[in-house]
Order: structure tokens, then sequence, then C-alpha cells
């Protein structure tokens, strides 16, 4: 098991107490539930979730496949506590996506939300994907797609995020491409676009708690302040109430092992 949390732009174990917070919570996995309306012959469904963080999506997923074995995989031991705590029916287990502790064939069904830029070798973790699921299985990524929101307020005060999620995020066909090459059948995406109006206000006291997003944490202490006094010279011309536009694009993508 790789556990060089060196190699690591963030290391979550120094923010897991900050990170299990309400606005990350999770319903339940729908791209879960169709994939197993369509596979009713996989029971009990064997799901793993890589990158699972604190936990939340599988505790989310629990009561609604109470007969599944689920697994949460994470790098990281501080997030693992806390995915603990929130359920003792799931098997978390501390390793790398990139080499995951499992032996081929284990799952039907193997997802990623929101971790994936953090994985070093995408191409290694994505063949792990492979490796890992039985005939007919689904592997689902979720996350941002930083090309199809320009408009994303935190590139907009905060510059250097956008430089860094260039370096760390896949353009959606470099991701399709990369995915067909390791091997999966047929390999589909969606994006959902969001409008995020905020107050001005609300998205400085988000700001200002930099466990937010990785990308705060992740960037030069010089580039966060510099963000942070941009917002506040604009609060102080425009007033708290002030609305500011921002959009969020989220896309999923969908690879069947055949």
């Amino acid at each position: 098991m790789n556990t060089d949390l060196s190699q690591q732009r963030v290391n979550y174990d120094t923010i897991a107490h900050l990170y299990d917070e309400s606005i990350r919570d999770h319903a339940v996995d729908e791209n879960l539930a169709r994939f197993l309306a369509a596979r009713p012959s996989f029971s009990p469904v064997h799901i793993l979730d890589m990158g699972c963080g604190t936990g939340k999506q599988l505790a989310a997923n629990r009561p609604h496949f109470p007969g599944a074995l689920m697994v949460g995989l994470d790098l990281f031991a501080g997030m693992l506590r806390q995915a603990q705590l929130r359920c003792q029916t799931v098997a978390w287990v501390q390793g790398d996506n990139a080499a995951a502790p499992f032996a081929a064939g284990s799952f039907h069904y193997v997802t990623n939300q929101f971790s994936y830029p953090h994985v070093q070798n995408k191409r290694r973790f994505f063949t792990e994907t492979v490796r890992l699921l039985q005939p007919d299985g689904r592997f689902v990524l979720t996350n941002i797609d930083p090309w199809s929101m320009p408009g994303w307020a935190i590139y907009r005060y905060f510059p250097a995020a956008w430089a860094l999620d260039e370096q760390d995020f896949l353009p959606v066909e470099r991701l399709v491409a990369m995915l067909e090459e390791v091997g999966y059948g047929r390999v589909t995406f969606s994006r959902r676009h969001l409008a995020v109006p905020t107050s001005l206000a609300d998205f400085q006291a988000y700001a200002s708690a930099r466990h937010r997003t990785s990308q705060f944490i992740a960037m030069a202490d010089a580039d966060y302040t510099a963000g942070l006094a941009a917002i506040e010279r604009e609060r102080q011309q425009c007033g708290d109430t002030a609305v500011i536009e921002s959009e969020v694009c989220l896309l999923t993508i969908t690879a069947e092992k055949l």
C-alpha cells in the first residue's frame, strides 16, 4: 500500500475534523440505483467507493441497499476515522486508488466522486478500476468540469485555483479516451450546468474557511490572501447585499466493463 502523503497536494489528515460538514452531505447515489435496476442478478452487489473521504456517500446509500457489500477506500486515515464513526456496516480500508488492495473482479460497481484529480498516476488508477470490476460491471466518475465553468466565482477571485485545476483535471475528451484505452468497452458522459448566484458576504464567509476547497488549501498562501483581499475590496465598494454570479458544471462519466 502506498501511503506516501508527501506526494499529495492536500493532506486531508490535517483537516478531516473540519471537512465533515453539512455542505458536503450526499443523497443516495442515483447512478447506483439505475445500475442495480438494470442488473437485478447482482445480489448481493459489491460496491467500492474509491477516494471515499469521510464516507458520506456510502452512508447515504446504506439504508437503500441494505444487502449490499460496501467498501470505502481512502488514502487518509483521518478521513476514514470520520467515516467509521458515521457508519459501522461499511468496510473502510486505507489504501491508494492507483494500487488498490483488493483482488481482481471483487466488485460490480466502482465509483469515484470529487477525488480523482488528487491521484498522481491517473492511467494507473483507471486501469485499477477495470481490474477490480467483474464483467458487466460499471465505473462512475463524478467531478466538476473546470473547462465548462469559467464563471466559477473561485476562479474569478483566486486565479491560482484555475492554474491548479488545469494541471490536475483532464478535459473530458482525454478522460473518455483514457478509459477506453485501459479497457472499457463503452464510455459515456453527461454534464449538468448550475447557476449559483450568492451574496458577496456569504461568499466571503465561505472563502474565509480555507478547508472548504482543495484549491484554497493547495494554492500558495500569497495567492489565497490576495483572493480574500479582492473579495473584501469588492464588498467594501458594493456592500454586503451585493450578489455575485457564479456557475458550476458537474461531469459524470460512466464506463462499462463488457
